[in-house]
């Protein structure tokens, strides 16, 4: 089977669970997929503002604003920005980024597949266990996962690179690995850190000879530092978040059974759910691992390392670790580990073909066939479409698209209930707020005071928020018990010009500097190196 046709029965075969969301202008309804176009519109306002790199969302949580994507991964809202600037809709660009991910997940499993095992068929059949797995589709079609679709992505394109490095150890597979895994990094919060995980493994079992490791693990180092301006400030300016306080227990009722695990589970039956969520791993995928335990090779080790731990984590026996380990909780839900066994059990399908019964011709196209077949039932939307009348709502989204207090301050009373009467207002003496502009980062007006005065500005503090007056920079107070978590400041007497700009605060700047760094050099080693050997 040639690349080309390989990879364009993926792509058709990929477009089987996609057909229903083209069929009609609606919304698929799923978990999360409202949430994510309220973040699109959100994440595009603030790049046609000029916030770039986004963090800051100046228009959700009643106009006063949080700091969602400072703490909220970037990649699908980048790949969404482009569409929604060549005009297309909330709902239609919803569609083709999850659209996109799948399909080129599918392509990019078979190219690293190809690559690893250097047998096409085996490659076709490890894609086709990927793309099917039950789990992606409950991902892709139920909970609408926007970023966890694009790890599903980045990992193998990753992979693929690595592979090709191990064979060529050329100076362009290198930089793509950093680039791809810097990608991978601000695909998702968690999932991404899963995966980071992977890597490291693949290239500590798979890796050729030590020297080609250390290169591989430089490369994945340049992708940390690549996404540093995303999760440097994340983990740290986490504290200043509700996150900790709303999700401490979440995890505890989203243990599944082993039982869950296993069982196959075609038409979505809820007795084998765990939180309304099917958590199966999948009939064929079961039997791929069983057979890597056959087997007894370093894929098996690798498969079945990834499978146990992710079981482990996954089922109650870890409790304890969950109620200790901080980090974990940040996973919130134990059945979001499937995206590892996702993985394992589809590169472990490449074991079938050490089965002497997978030497018979027709066993092949009707494990493919069965694979697919199976997932039918999740091809479409569970709980139908939603029409969208006025996407307007999503543009002016009130509320503050998080579920948990992930970007809620502790300065704050928690998310606001209405919308303030005027963006800045006068608190303490006489004057009046005029000419008011606003843009995500930045807000800007006059204030004629007739005595000394003090103003609130309704914005929801956090870190980077200056204050200049006539250009000067004054000090703010968010502390006020009447304004609760608000941005407030003097002026003297007089006609005056208010800038309230959002900045990045030294953290963030230094953040921001390797991440820079970073890609000029990629960049530059790219232009000049990239044919070149290590």
């Amino acid at each position: 089977m040639k690349v080309s046709k390989a990879v364009l029965l993926i792509f058709l075969l990929s477009l089987l669970p996609l057909l229903s969301n083209f069929i009609t202008p609606s919304l698929p309804h799923t978990h999360d997929g409202a949430v994510h176009l309220s973040r699109m519109a959100a994440y595009f306002k603030a790049l046609r503002d000029g916030h770039i790199l986004p963090r800051w969302a100046g228009d959700l949580n009643y106009g006063y604003g949080l700091p969602l994507f400072n703490f909220i991964y970037h990649t699908p809202y980048l790949v969404s920005s482009i569409f929604l600037s060549l005009g297309l809709s909330l709902v239609m660009t919803f569609k083709l980024v999850i659209s996109i991910s799948y399909i080129l997940a599918g392509v990019f499993m078979y190219l690293f597949a190809r690559s690893f095992f250097k047998n096409e068929k085996i490659a076709f059949l490890v894609a086709v266990f990927y793309q099917f797995a039950p789990f992606r589709l409950v991902e892709l079609l139920m909970r609408g996962s926007f970023g966890e679709l694009y790890t599903y992505t980045l990992l193998p394109l990753t992979l693929y690179t690595l592979t090709k490095f191990f064979a060529e150890a050329r100076v362009r597979y290198f930089i793509l690995a950093a680039a791809s895994t810097g990608l991978l990094i601000i695909s998702h919060n968690s999932i991404s850190l899963m995966f980071f995980g992977i890597l490291v493994l693949f290239i500590l079992i798979f890796s050729p000879n030590k020297r080609v490791s250390l290169f591989c693990y430089l490369a994945l180092l340049l992708g940390l530092l690549l996404s540093a301006f995303y999760w440097i400030p994340a983990l740290a300016e986490h504290r200043y978040t509700y996150g900790d306080l709303f999700m401490k227990d979440l995890f505890r009722t989203h243990f599944p059974p082993l039982y869950q695990l296993i069982l196959p589970n075609p038409f979505n039956d809820v007795r084998l759910q765990t939180g309304g969520i099917p958590v199966q791993i999948g009939f064929f995928h079961v039997l791929a691992l069983a057979a890597a335990l056959l087997v007894r090779k370093k894929l098996a080790i690798f498969c079945l390392v990834i499978t146990g731990v992710a079981v482990f984590f996954m089922t109650k026996l870890s409790l304890p670790l969950w109620e200790h380990l901080s980090f974990l909780r940040q996973f919130q839900f134990s059945w979001r580990l499937l995206a590892l066994i996702n993985f394992s059990s589809a590169l472990a399908a490449a074991s079938f073909f050490q089965l002497s019964i997978f030497k018979k011709q027709w066993v092949y196209p009707l494990v493919v066939i069965l694979v697919i077949v199976s997932t039918a039932y999740y091809w479409h939307p569970a709980e139908g479409f939603d029409k969208i009348a006025d996407e307007g709502q999503f543009w002016n989204y009130p509320l503050n698209t998080t579920y948990f207090g992930e970007t809620d301050v502790i300065w704050s009373a928690g998310p606001a209930l209405a919308y303030p009467s005027a963006q800045a207002e006068v608190i303490d003496g006489k004057g009046t707020v005029n000419n008011f502009s606003k843009k995500t980062q930045v807000h800007a007006y006059s204030v004629s005071a007739r005595t000394d005065v003090r103003l609130v500005d309704h914005t929801q503090y956090f870190p980077g928020w200056r204050v200049y007056v006539d250009g000067a920079k004054v000090p703010i107070q968010f502390q006020d018990a009447n304004w609760r978590g608000q941005l407030t400041f003097a002026i003297p007497r007089g006609e005056h010009r208010v800038k309230v700009s959002f900045e990045e605060t030294p953290l963030r700047l230094a953040a921001d500097s390797l991440s820079i760094a970073t890609l000029g050099t990629l960049g530059l080693s790219y232009l000049l190196w990239r044919n070149k050997k290590v």
